[in-house]
């Protein structure tokens, strides 16, 4: 079967999961004939009947579902927790110096938007009442060239993006990771139709992205994985290994998605766009594929096989 996914690419670390399987034939040994299809700088990703499923992030999801579209979150392949760094330019010392300030992320209410969020309420700032835009720049790539050049004074990235920026004298303010914060979880999401119509292709995707997770957190595998790494998100090799380690710590085993991330998530989201607290959530979580999928061992089996940790 033929399947169009839509793809986040380097929003979200867990986002290489899908290349990785592809690269491997993971979902070519399930009968699937799968087509990853980019989703770049700020759109908001839209399944359609062309492209019905997504690694899109919950974010995209739940915008979507406000909007009238009927999806499901089928799984959600981290853990939600924050790992990113704020990241300024050289002359920001201290968090009371980005207040009138511009900063960047990728669109309004997406991942990166809420991440930034989080790290200035973690400061003690206010984007509305301390005067900080956040602009909508586009992927990491593209942030990372708007503070090069001064078009923004700083911004939440992934780890992997600060580091090369750090290189060339960008400073920390604040590492998320040491917060204990969390934030806009990965989000396998498809049509309620598709889900419908293709049972059995639904859960070959699921199992094939469980398994491209165990394929990469084996250790007999590090240096494919690192490779992929590096070409799926652009980064040099130092760079990639950082994302690696990070990629391993948020991995989740068993990738059911969590109500209580979302409802956080959906509040927090309500800030740039009242609309999102229209989703019902109760409609747009479904964990029986991974529940099966859970129950016929099928998860403990896999990761055994790669010897997964």
């Amino acid at each position: 079967m033929k399947i169009n996914l839509l793809a986040l690419g380097a929003i979200g670390l867990c986002a290489v999961l899908a290349p990785i399987a592809q690269r491997q034939g993971l979902f070519r040994n399930r009968g699937i004939d799968f087509q990853i299809v980019p989703v770049s700088g700020t759109d908001i990703p839209e399944l359609t009947i062309d492209n019905p499923v997504g690694h899109i992030g919950a974010p995209a999801a739940l915008m979507g579902a406000a909007a009238g579209a009927d999806l499901r979150i089928l799984a959600c392949f981290d853990s939600a927790r924050v790992s990113s760094c704020l990241v300024v330019h050289p002359a920001i010392c201290v968090a009371e110096q980005l207040r009138g300030k511009r900063l960047g992320a990728r669109a309004s209410a997406a991942a990166l938007w809420l991440h930034t969020v989080v790290a200035l309420e973690r400061l003690g700032l206010d984007p509305e009442k301390d005067r900080i835009s956040i602009a909508e720049i586009g992927e990491p790539a593209d942030i990372v060239a708007a503070l090069e050049t001064g078009r923004i004074h700083g911004a939440v990235l992934p780890r992997p993006y600060c580091a090369g920026l750090v290189r060339q004298g960008f400073s920390i303010l604040l590492d998320l990771s040491l917060e204990t914060a969390y934030g806009a979880p990965d989000a396998l999401v498809a049509r309620a139709d598709f889900l419908q119509e293709h049972p059995k292709a639904s859960e070959a995707i699921v199992a094939t992205l469980i398994e491209s997770a165990a394929f990469t957190l084996s250790p007999f595998n590090k240096s494919i994985v690192l490779r992929h790494v590096s070409d799926a998100l652009a980064l040099p090799r130092p760079d990639a290994e950082l994302a690696l380690s990070e990629l391993t710590k948020s991995i989740v085993r068993r990738p059911y998605p969590s109500a209580e991330h979302l409802c956080r998530l959906q509040l927090t989201m309500a800030r740039a766009n009242q609309a999102v607290l229209a989703a019902a959530l109760q409609d747009l979580l479904t964990d029986h594929v991974v529940r099966k999928l859970d129950r016929d061992g099928f998860i403990e089996r896999t990761y055994a096989a790669y010897a997964a940790t």
